[in-house]
């Protein structure tokens, strides 16, 4: 039988801070539209192409394929397009790797525009970003 205490052993210090669902587009305008009809607010980051969308504690990311291509590169965003795929901000990119399946495959290694070094990573078929600021 798993305790807290027994699942929680192999990770001494948690890397994961936040996660957030993250939805990449071609055109994220019906989906700003629609999150918020359904009452979601919107939430800036200074560029169009990236938004966050707020529901009380809750929020998703919607991206622009066009914003994504400029951190990550056309064939990166091409994995993601389309796929919803969880955003994690972690304290450190590395620990959080080390904590992956011996499996994970990082597809990109990106220092943002917004400051932040993220990894895309496909593990066992699961596509995840883990982001760490900088």
């Amino acid at each position: 039988m798993h305790t807290p205490e027994s699942l929680a052993a192999p990770f001494a210090v948690s890397p994961a801070l936040r996660t957030t669902q993250m939805l990449v587009l071609a055109d994220i305008t019906p989906a700003i539209e629609r999150y918020e009809r359904l009452g979601l607010s919107r939430i800036s980051t200074g560029d169009d192409g990236c938004v966050g969308m707020l529901a009380g504690e809750t929020g998703v990311i919607l991206a622009t394929a066009e914003f994504m291509t400029g951190d990550f590169g056309a064939e990166a965003t091409e994995a993601i397009l389309g796929r919803a795929i969880n955003y994690l901000r972690v304290t450190s990119v590395d620990a959080a790797k080390a904590n992956l399946s011996p499996d994970a495959v990082v597809l990109k290694d990106a220092i943002t525009r917004i400051g932040t070094r993220e990894l895309l990573v496909d593990d066992q078929g699961e596509l995840l970003i883990l982001a760490e600021p900088l």
